[in-house]
């Protein structure tokens, strides 16, 4: 996944928190994972995301799912935090279905391309590390 070439590439200048939250698309709940529109969709992006996770319903297994997500998405190169049970970090940052962000080292939003899944675009998150380090 590009995120963790992009995390390899600027780990040294730029803090990247990625953070697990509530799953989008449980499969004990409003599953998507085998409707043939998402098959499709799934196996054309080649995204690694597992299709058949159920509901987290306590920390432990929300930290297993997420455990599982470091390592099929990001190789377990990338840190990855998982949110608590309350949601916080989703509901502070309007973090479904998928978000990237650039905080400043002021604490200011950089950069917030709107909500994914199409917002999200590691590409447009590289150039903005780089405008943001040459400003320096």
């Amino acid at each position: 996944m590009r995120l963790k070439e992009i995390y390899q590439k600027y780990r040294d200048q730029v803090e990247f928190v990625v953070v697990y939250v509530k799953e989008a698309h449980p499969s004990d709940k409003w599953w998507l994972g085998r409707s043939r529109t998402q098959t499709v969709l799934h196996s054309f992006s080649g995204n690694p995301a597992r299709l058949d996770v159920p509901e987290p319903v306590t920390l432990e297994q929300r930290r297993k799912v997420a455990a599982s997500c470091q390592a099929n998405l990001f190789d377990g190169v990338v840190p990855l935090y998982v949110d608590a049970m309350d949601n916080k970090v989703s509901a502070r940052y309007a973090a479904k279905p998928t978000r990237i962000y650039f905080i400043g080292v002021d604490g200011k939003v950089v950069y917030n391309p709107g909500i994914g899944p199409f917002g999200f675009n590691p590409d447009h998150l590289e150039r903005v590390a780089e405008d943001y380090l040459s400003r320096g």
